[in-house]
């Protein structure tokens, strides 16, 4: 019986004993793990869409820039020279249009109306030399009928006449041309007429706008602020189109990668929080911001980890740097914790 009791509380002494160790594992504070990296930023290379001899390179290395600061310019000379052609152009279509929309001028129409009188009095004369052609005919075919002149003789009279008279049909084409002409101008261009020469003036139009365009893109700015950490390029140097001129460094732009061993990834989701810390303010953490977590697998770079652990198959956490982008520069090296 005794053997049994002693049994019994050993037991369950057992099982207070387990269950006091597994409430302390389950209450006591979760390890935090720390993970390396080093801040890096954006790099934004500027490139000039058209090539060309650099005249001008104010930037230098180290240099601070602001969105819309000059980065270099190129030769623009044959730009400006295409540009006032296309000016030129751009007036002289204009001057045609307005010419065409306010109608004819007084002194067209004068010059008309003088051809006009002249070819209807041309019609006139030439009417007069039918009529007299044809009382000849008339004449001359009775002495044919009288027998006093031979058939030779009418029939050259009516070539005559006949002559005469598509002459005078002639002068009145003449004439009804002329009128046209004055009616036209009296009551303006045709609208077809005026509609070609709208649709030439917004084609050179667009040509200015062009030329504008070339000449504009030959001043190459910043695309953003930034600090510049390479200038490719020197003053002088012929460069082509999608040449990398200088490189900026965008500051607004921080973030770090860090690679989470496979085993801790469930503590790793894409929006969550992280704190960071630097050498340079050892007391202050600042706040980030998980961008992507990589979807394939890879082992542990050789400069990260101890020799040990190269080995071990981790995922690559992207971390944009949320706060304290005035303090954390590229380049520095910093201890990321996951929260």
């Amino acid at each position: 019986m005794k053997k049994k009791l002693v049994v019994i509380v050993v037991v369950l002494a057992i099982i207070s004993l387990s269950i006091f160790l597994g409430n302390q594992y389950m209450n006591r504070p979760v390890a935090t793990i720390t993970y390396s990296g080093t801040i890096e930023g954006t790099d934004l290379p500027v490139q000039p869409e058209l090539g060309g001899r650099i005249v001008d390179l104010p930037l230098q290395e180290g240099q601070t820039i602001k969105v819309g600061d000059i980065v270099a310019k190129l030769e623009d000379s044959q730009a400006k020279i295409s540009l006032e052609t296309a000016k030129a152009q751009q007036i002289q279509a204009q001057a045609k249009l307005d010419d065409l929309m306010g109608g004819a001028r007084s002194e067209e129409i004068r010059r008309l109306k003088g051809l006009l009188a002249q070819a209807n009095a041309n019609a006139a004369g030439l009417a007069l030399n039918v009529k007299f052609e044809e009382n000849n005919l008339t004449d001359n075919q009775k002495l044919l009928d009288d027998h006093a002149i031979s058939q030779q003789m009418v029939d050259a009279q009516r070539n005559k006449r006949d002559t005469v008279k598509a002459q005078y049909q002639g002068a009145l084409a003449n004439v009804n041309a002329v009128q046209a002409s004055i009616d036209q101008a009296l009551a303006g261009n045709t609208q077809p007429t005026i509609k070609a020469q709208q649709a030439a003036v917004d084609i050179v139009a667009q040509s200015v706008k062009a030329a504008e365009l070339t000449l504009s893109k030959l001043t190459i700015k910043s695309p953003a602020s930034g600090q510049v950490i390479y200038k490719h390029v020197q003053l002088g140097q012929v460069v082509n189109p999608g040449t990398t001129l200088v490189t900026i460094l965008d500051p607004n732009d921080l973030w770090i990668k860090v690679f989470i061993p496979e085993a801790k990834l469930n503590q790793v989701k894409v929006g969550g929080t992280v704190s960071i810390a630097v050498d340079s303010y050892s007391n202050k953490t600042f706040n980030g911001e998980i961008l992507y977590v990589s979807n394939q697998a890879e082992f542990t770079p050789k400069n990260v980890q101890t020799k040990e652990e190269r080995t071990t198959t981790v995922y690559a956490v992207k971390i944009r740097i949320t706060e304290g982008k005035e303090q954390l520069k590229a380049g520095m090296p910093a201890d990321v914790t996951l929260q």
